[in-house]
């Protein structure tokens, strides 16, 4: 039985009060967001562009890590376990027991609460680019750009009461060990997140000209961060709090979206036969509804895979903090590596076994429970695929005609797999390294469209 009870309203808005008070005692009077671009021909056929901006990240709701108005002890979270035969067992007609949730019940002992700093600094994004365009041939375009931005001061959770690991030999209890021992886990939002991306990002164009269309997108790319999002399911590990608080220079690592190469390329080509077409304009109405007016496009994917953050499960004499949900700033332990996870030497013999666990191991000294491997430092599969489309317009009459489409997803029935759950790079968990999970495998569909 769970109660989540708010006290009276005039309670809550005294909470509210004070936090605007907060804000009101520190002001922030720097959030000077400028802008500037520019574009310049430098002849008829090549044009060079570039900005720069910075943005400000006034709202970042992160579920209830990151406000104080549910906080203990004017909010109480109660859970009460229970079975049917207990001699406390409570029926739905009983409902909760009396004051299960007065702020006299509060126990900051066995309470997650939360902590925000008075002169909390709103996070901001620095972007910019540069490209230089040209038309090399007609209808034919080439395009180079630099991309780079960069973020500060975005929230990162962690416990500010994290304990200090055990020394070598102590066995102590959790709460001995916390720098505060009159609470237990504190969440704290705190504005130590920054992230960077850095992009060269090539464009071939031919625009539509002649029955044929061609675009290719490359993209060569590098994203590094010391924090992950909150509130994300991801199932490469990637988490928005970090595996020691007090060591965030660890955390600097490849972000949990990297993706460093990325090939986009598409085709659209109509079929140069039937009426109106370099071939076959004076076919019959039988042969052009066979032969003619078709059209042809397909789209080819082909990326590099995503990082892998390795994480495992500690026993109680490793762990330095009790809480348990990211967002909340549970701690993301990170194993130890002797070797490069993705090398079997010649020895792999299962197929959907990604990560060899011989080269990844649990810490066995409590004293030192962070591993030695960096935040998301291996990736994983790469990703191939193509789309295709083959379509045709019947034309009835003057007003009326048929589009016939057949869309083909993953033509080639291509395996790509990838890491589903957290438990695929849990070295603790026995699916360590297992990559079961895969992209949709090939998909047809055909559709029939009116057009009046």
């Amino acid at each position: 039985m769970v109660s989540d009870r708010q006290l009276g309203a005039g309670n809550i808005s005294t909470d509210f009060t004070l936090v605007d008070k907060v804000w009101r005692d520190n002001p922030q009077r720097n959030n000077f967001a400028p802008r500037i671009g520019f574009a310049y021909s430098l002849d008829s056929k090549t044009a060079i562009r570039s900005g720069y901006g910075i943005s400000y990240i006034h709202f970042n709701r992160s579920g209830g890590g990151n406000i104080l108005a549910i906080n203990g002890p004017q909010v109480v979270n109660a859970v009460v376990n229970q079975r049917p035969g207990d001699a406390a067992f409570r029926t739905l007609e009983q409902g909760y027991p009396a004051g299960l949730t007065d702020p006299d019940k509060f126990n900051p002992l066995a309470s997650n609460i939360s902590y925000m700093p008075r002169d909390l600094r709103t996070g901001y994004v620095q972007n910019w680019f540069l490209s230089v365009q040209r038309e090399i041939f007609k209808d034919t375009l080439f395009d180079i750009a630099y991309v780079g931005n960069r973020s500060n001061k975005l929230i990162l959770f962690a416990d500010y009461n994290q304990a200090r690991p055990n020394n070598p030999g102590e066995i102590a209890a959790l709460q001995l060990r916390r720098p505060i021992r009159e609470f237990a886990g504190i969440t704290l939002t705190c504005p130590c997140g920054w992230a960077n991306y850095n992009a060269l990002q090539l464009k071939f164009e031919r625009r539509f000209n002649a029955g044929l269309s061609f675009l290719n997108s490359f993209t060569w790319a590098k994203a590094l961060d010391n924090v992950g999002q909150a509130l994300e399911d991801q199932g490469n590990g990637n988490r928005s709090s970090p595996q020691n608080y007090f060591n965030l220079r660890a955390e600097k690592g490849p972000s949990g979206f990297d993706q460093r190469l990325n090939n986009t390329t598409s085709v659209v080509w109509e079929a140069p036969f039937g009426k109106g077409r370099k071939f076959g304009s004076t076919w019959g109405g039988a042969a052009d509804a066979v032969l003619g007016g078709w059209q042809i496009s397909a789209i080819n994917t082909m990326a590099s895979g995503e990082p892998l953050n390795l994480l495992y499960s500690p026993v109680a004499n490793f762990q330095v903090s009790d809480i348990g949900s990211d967002w909340r700033g549970a701690i993301s332990y990170r194993p130890n590596v002797s070797g490069n996870p993705r090398d079997f030497g010649g020895t792999q013999v299962d197929r959907t076994r990604f990560l060899n666990p011989a080269a990844v191991s649990v810490p066995t000294d409590p004293s030192q429970p962070f591993g030695n491997i960096g935040r998301n430092a291996v990736y994983g599969p790469g990703f191939f695929q193509i789309d295709t489309n083959v379509q045709k317009t019947f034309r009835v009459t003057e007003r009326f005609s048929v589009q016939f489409r057949s869309e083909f997803f993953n033509l080639l029935n291509k395996t790509n797999m990838r890491s589903d759950s957290a438990n695929r790079v849990n070295r603790s968990n026995a699916l360590f390294g297992l990559f079961g999970a895969t992209y949709p495998a090939r998909q047809a569909q055909f559709a029939l469209k009116l057009i009046f």
